[in-house]
């Protein structure tokens, strides 16, 4: 379904608002039973069999709180939420990972995790030292959040083979590309003896992000800012450079034709009728869903330039993404379900893990995944230097916490990079043209934020987000940080 007009989105919201009224005792629903009911959102519709599941289990072990678990496309969800928070009709705890905890406070949209604000000690030891911090998901002594994925597995940046096309086009899938020149190499041969595309790349919006984060992670960071100039870094070097090989594959014939999001390149590529797909941990999930099993694909590390590699993926302590809705009327229950949700050896996990949904940030995944996709995104994920620890900003300086100048600079036009890189793409201009002016309006505008709350006392500067010292293919670790 894909519906993008603003009455159509009304009609989601009002359709989600209509299903989840019933049994409430929260005054919602207008019943007179006992039960609480709390309304979960999120876009992963590949879960919604393992939600009905998690709710009539929790419902069972705590029969006074019923679980009503929402799941819509991510564009629509997009756009749906703020709606609900507008109407004053928002869910108990929604899933939202666009913009952290400075943001979410400032719109008013969190509350605390438990009903007191605080949370024990056996709840936090759950994770690994150090994942509550200050403006992460903890404010002024209050927890907001929880690490959910783990950052090390999880991610994008997978490369992802199609045993038939391969076959058919006389490769071994054991024997992946693994340069620039490799790919092409691969995809010209799979051009020339099989009917397939070579890489089923979605390249519409913000989905062009799948054979983006491939391709650039080799090469410096896979943000659209770079901790170690302090610039937004769309038009730098490296991006051009890599953009310019994406524009060649386009040129070339090796992406498939038209502007395709990332369900319509994702089947593809599961029908057989494409030999490459980039993406994250996700996707095993995603494609078991729709009968595609592991056995039918291989998983491979992403790409490096011809020079070697020069860069890595990110990995950020920010994986908090389940909130509990400021509108809640439920924050007893809703805290209830939390702790049970995020139980390492509780029944959320070990169905989270066989259905093979991904990696989480408070479980032994090494003891845990049994998927041999997953397992073998584990092996990529964990070689040292496929992915680093970024810089923290916050952790040099912690007035940034209090900051809004690098998330008002982010809020205009937010997916511009990716307008701009469609644009490129389309139009076969360079990357650097047509992107100057989003990174000029960036910089300007966070510059100018932190001038302005400097002025008014923060402890902000540029200095904060610049980190000179920094290799970006090696973690920027804790006892880097000057006082």
């Amino acid at each position: 379904m894909k519906l993008h007009r603003p009455a159509a989105i009304t009609a989601i919201l009002a359709s989600l608002l209509v299903a989840a009224c019933g049994t409430s005792s929260d005054g919602r629903g207008g019943g007179s039973g006992s039960q609480t009911t709390l309304q979960i959102w999120d876009f992963s519709a590949e879960q919604v069999n393992f939600h009905k599941d998690i709710g009539a289990q929790f419902t069972k072990e705590h029969p006074n709180i019923k679980i009503e678990w929402r799941s819509i496309t991510q564009a629509d969800y997009m756009k749906t939420l703020p709606l609900a928070f507008q109407s004053n009709q928002a869910p108990d705890m929604f899933y939202w990972n666009a913009t952290g905890l400075s943001q979410l406070l400032d719109q008013k949209w969190i509350s605390p995790l438990s009903p007191s604000g605080t949370v024990p000690a056996d709840f936090t030891k759950r994770w690994p030292e150090g994942s509550f911090l200050e403006g992460i998901n903890v404010q002024d002594g209050k927890t907001y959040g929880f690490p959910f994925s783990e950052n090390l597995y999880w991610g994008s940046g997978y490369m992802f083979l199609n045993k038939q096309v391969f076959q058919q086009a006389g490769l071994d899938v054991n024997n992946p590309p693994k340069t620039w020149t490799d790919l092409k190499n691969t995809c010209a041969q799979i051009k020339a003896k099989t009917k397939a595309e070579c890489i089923a790349a979605p390249t519409k919006g913000p989905d062009m992000q799948r054979i983006w984060y491939a391709m650039i992670s080799s090469v410096s960071t896979d943000e659209f800012f770079d901790y170690k100039t302090g610039k937004f870094d769309l038009t730098e070097p490296g991006q051009v450079k890599t953009f310019s090989f994406i524009q060649e594959l386009k040129k070339a014939g090796y992406l498939a034709p038209g502007t395709n999001d990332k369900n319509f390149s994702r089947q593809q590529f599961a029908a057989d009728q494409a030999g490459i797909f980039f993406d994250g941990t996700w996707l095993p999930s995603v494609w078991a869903s729709q009968g595609f099993t592991s056995d039918k694909y291989v998983v491979a590390p992403r790409l490096n330039p011809d020079d070697g590699q020069t860069g890595a993926a990110g990995r950020k302590y920010d994986t908090n993404k389940y909130w509990v809705s400021s509108q809640t009327k439920n924050p007893d229950a809703m805290w209830t379900f939390i702790q049970w949700m995020t139980d390492p050896n509780g029944y959320f996990v070990k169905q989270y893990y066989k259905n093979a949904f991904g990696t989480l940030a408070y479980v032994d995944n090494q003891k845990m995944v049994t998927d041999p996709a997953l397992k073998q995104i584990m092996q990529i994920g964990g070689q040292p230097g496929y992915r680093v620890q970024l810089p923290v900003p916050l952790l040099k300086c912690p007035d940034i916490a209090k900051s809004k100048a690098y998330v008002n600079a982010l809020a205009k036009t937010p997916d511009a990079e990716w307008e701009a890189m469609g644009e490129a793409l389309v139009s076969g201009q360079s990357l650097e043209s047509v992107g100057a002016a989003i990174v000029k309006q960036r910089q300007t505008a966070l510059e100018e934020g932190l001038k302005q709350e400097a002025a008014s006392g923060l402890k902000v500067s540029m200095d904060c987000y610049t980190f000179p010292d920094w290799d970006y293919t090696k973690d920027y670790t804790k006892d880097m940080y000057k006082d």
